[in-house]
């Protein structure tokens, strides 16, 4: 999940975005920025679906400021959506991911989603260990 802030100098507040690990809008806040109709219903009716419009937005906005928001991933976090805990060995996976750094822990989380869209149907996922240890998002 990609979280990010939009702030102006065009209102005050901010507007947050949230984005799937596939670069899809999930939400949109816009309760916490004071916008002026013609802001609200921009935002509400252009909207960036998806991660690439939002740069797009930037390019097309100068004084827009976007941020993202950094969350660090836990191994909880990865362990609950990679979601195989009858199969994997909790213990192993958490052994491989204490030896990933940061980076890669971010990059093996958001990789879970498109990993498992890609296997063919009836295809068991990788042990969740040997998905860390492999660093299949590297592929």
């Amino acid at each position: 999940m990609k979280k990010y802030l939009l702030t102006s100098p065009k209102w005050e507040g901010e507007i947050e975005i949230v984005y799937n690990d596939l670069d899809l809008l999930i939400s949109i806040d816009i309760s916490r920025a004071n916008l002026a109709e013609k802001q609200q219903i921009y935002f509400l009716r252009d909207l960036p679906r998806e991660l690439y419009e939002l740069e797009k937005l930037r390019e097309k906005s100068p004084h827009l400021v976007i941020t993202e928001v950094n969350q660090d991933v836990t191994f909880e976090m990865f362990w609950d959506t990679y979601d195989d805990k009858v199969r994997s060995s909790k213990k192993r996976a958490l052994r491989a991911w204490n030896k990933l750094s940061k980076i890669d822990r971010h990059k093996a989380y958001r990789f879970i989603m498109r990993y498992k869209q890609s296997l063919y149907h009836g295809t068991n996922p990788k042990y969740a260990e040997t998905y860390l240890n492999a660093e299949l998002w590297n592929n």
